[in-house]
């Protein structure tokens, strides 16, 4: 271990002599025969960044006072920086959480405070995020705006439905007898998959004297990111699906207005707190020190962060970026030649997750369509998740460095050959 807390695991021999696709299916984990087409959902972490991991936990056994009470500050504040540097942020206006999901109820539930004011969404918001604001509405009484984008896909024109989304969002706004305290946005949705205008729908909110929260769950590793010039007050995201860090790996980025502090701790929906209260850490700030220490846990996965981005490097991190939106859109082509269907979006408003309606083939039996996934893992080893949307099943598949355009077409095979029983 260095000084500076990096660990000596050297991939980039090997990193650098493979190519894409399934060449680098030895740089993974993944068993043998599992075809990965829902790298969203989970992610894949590579060998070399699982090794690192290992080091670190091996190092915390090893001597664990030494650890916890002296030495992982310096290597978290390392990581902190090396992710700042990703996201074109300040390392002080980061701090680590194990997913978004987590993130994100420390985000909402530190700033939804008041129930005389309102929250709005969109319909498209994760789940989890649409049930901690039916959480907030019914121990808080803050009322819910959820905008309606269904109809808006599927869409041939990127712009079309980004300038209604934004008309809606800023129309709903204006339209609520309350004061609109928080506005929540997907920045890349999961179902549907789709690029959002954050930017955008951020400069509608903050005009309208709302905090602006962006959650990024799928946006780090997918496609190019500068925080900070999206315009929001606080952003989330994971490292563990698109990054390359392993499992429980998510940031989150601050703006210094919302960062909270324990002299004293604020109750107004003016701070943002870790939904773990400690201050035993250690940080250059309140807020760095609030969020460096839940308690004794496997701390790994944050420093793992930094071989995680390493390893990206050696890659090259716009080839990656490149590499998986252009297999996307291609798989995407292949399943609508083969399915004779339709993509919900042009290739613009995706990134390396994309979404084509199921074959004709398939039939509307929602019963049947329910048990595709796992009918796709017991007989394909393999696994995507289907959905509904504009009363259409679509399905949404992830493109990955070792993935290939065989994936694609096997899956499109597969879906063919089960729904031959569909009806």
């Amino acid at each position: 271990m260095s000084a500076r807390g990096e660990l000596h695991v050297d991939s980039s021999r090997t990193v650098q002599s493979a190519s894409f696709g399934h060449d680098m299916l030895d740089q993974f984990q993944l068993a043998p025969g599992y075809t990965n087409l829902n790298h969203g959902s989970y992610g894949a972490t590579p060998k070399s960044v699982g090794a690192a991991q290992e080091q670190w936990r091996t190092e915390v056994e090893q001597n664990p006072d030494k650890f916890f009470r002296y030495t992982m500050w310096g290597y978290i504040d390392q990581a902190r920086q090396d992710v700042a540097a990703y996201i074109g942020a300040d390392s002080e206006d980061v701090v680590f959480v194990d997913n978004a999901s987590e993130g994100m109820n420390a985000l909402l539930k530190s700033l939804v405070v008041d129930g005389s004011t309102t929250v709005l969404y969109l319909d498209m918001a994760y789940f989890m995020v649409a049930e901690t604001l039916r959480f907030l509405r019914d121990t808080v009484g803050v009322e819910l705006i959820e905008v309606k984008t269904e109809d808006l896909l599927p869409t041939t024109s990127t712009r079309d439905f980004n300038t209604e989304l934004v008309r809606r969002v800023t129309e709903a706004l204006a339209s609520s007898d309350r004061p609109t305290a928080v506005c929540s946005f997907s920045h890349i949705t999961s179902v549907p998959a789709v690029i959002l205008p954050l930017a955008e729908l951020a400069a509608a909110c903050k005009a309208a004297g709302a905090v602006v929260v962006g959650d990024g769950a799928h946006v780090m590793g997918q496609i190019m990111v500068d925080v900070p010039s999206l315009g929001v007050d606080v952003y989330v995201s994971n490292g563990h699906k698109w990054l390359f860090s392993p499992k429980g790996s998510a940031f989150l980025w601050v703006s210094k207005q919302y960062q909270g502090t324990e002299s004293p701790y604020a109750a107004d929906g003016s701070a943002v707190y870790p939904l773990v209260t400690s201050f035993e850490g250690q940080g250059e700030s309140d807020f760095a020190k609030l969020f460096s220490y839940e308690g004794t846990k496997d701390y790994g996965a944050f420093l793992s962060f930094s071989a995680a981005i390493d390893w990206r490097s050696q890659l090259g991190e716009a080839a990656v970026i490149d590499y998986i939106h252009d297999l996307a859109v291609s798989g995407a082509e292949l399943l609508v030649s083969k399915w004779s269907s339709r993509s919900l979006t042009p290739p613009e408003m995706i990134g390396a997750m994309l979404n084509v309606e199921l074959p004709a083939a398939c039939g509307t039996n929602q019963t049947f369509i329910g048990k595709l996934p796992t009918m796709l893992l017991d007989q394909y080893n393999t696994w995507v998740p289907f959905y509904v949307w504009s009363s259409r099943s679509w399905a949404r598949v992830s493109a990955q460095v070792y993935n290939d355009l065989s994936d694609f077409a096997m899956l499109a095979d597969a879906v063919l050959a089960l729904c031959g029983g569909a009806d």
